[in-house]
């Protein structure tokens, strides 16, 4: 469904997300799913409500953290993208999407020194971080 969310496939995630919400119907993951789908469509008010049934359901979800985080600052609630994009620097200090977020908001905020930072931090992370999350690589011993 993630792939699908990135190309034309836009039907095709949201059949895959449908059937996984059979099997799952209270996952955070579903939601957070739905809320790329929606995301993509433009619908981003049902969107936001996708990602706070995600962050509902898992409160330290970071993935839905940032996504809601990013979607307030695209939506100019800016009290609510620094509230959750902290909440995913707490949940995960070494994820730098939520820091470069976080510089985006004080960036537009015109706190120059505070997104600088922000920036910074994030760069030091993506550079250490994984190609692919740990969690998906299948260990062989």
């Amino acid at each position: 469904a993630v792939v699908s969310t990135q190309s034309t496939g836009l039907p095709d995630a949201q059949k895959c997300v449908d059937e996984v919400r059979q099997l799952f119907p209270l996952s955070h993951l579903v939601s957070y799913m739905n809320g790329r789908i929606r995301e993509a469509e433009g619908h981003l008010e049902e969107a936001e409500q996708q990602y706070v049934n995600s962050v509902t359901l898992s409160p330290r979800h970071v993935a839905s953290l940032i996504a809601l985080g990013r979607l307030q600052i695209d939506m100019e609630k800016p009290l609510l993208a620094e509230h959750y994009l902290t909440e995913a620097t707490k949940a995960q200090p070494d994820e730098y999407e939520a820091w470069h977020y976080l510089g985006v908001l004080h960036q537009g905020q015109g706190a120059h020194q505070q997104a600088t930072e922000c920036f910074l931090t994030a760069l030091r992370f993506e550079s250490t971080a994984p190609i692919r999350p740990y969690s998906v690589l299948q260990w062989k011993i």
